[in-house]
């Protein structure tokens, strides 16, 4: 959640940062440099949406689809 909501803000400009997988990484920094106080309103807001999956599908559990021989990248 914080990171969606630290690209959505634009924190980096796109003309600045556009490959996702290195705003992630800085997110991921910034995250890290973070107190605990200032980490406590993401977290209870992660508890709260898990809270709410939880709610939306009881007995989900992540099973990603197996991949056959055809469609398997080499």
């Amino acid at each position: 959640l914080f990171r969606c909501d630290f690209v959505q803000q634009k924190k980096i400009p796109g003309h600045v940062e556009s490959d996702h997988r290195n705003l992630s990484r800085i997110a991921g920094k910034i995250w890290r440099g973070m107190k605990k106080e200032q980490q406590k309103p993401w977290i209870d807001l992660a508890l709260k949406e898990k809270e709410r999956h939880a709610a939306m599908y009881p007995g989900y559990k992540y099973m990603p689809a197996q991949q056959t021989s055809k469609q398997r990248k080499v």
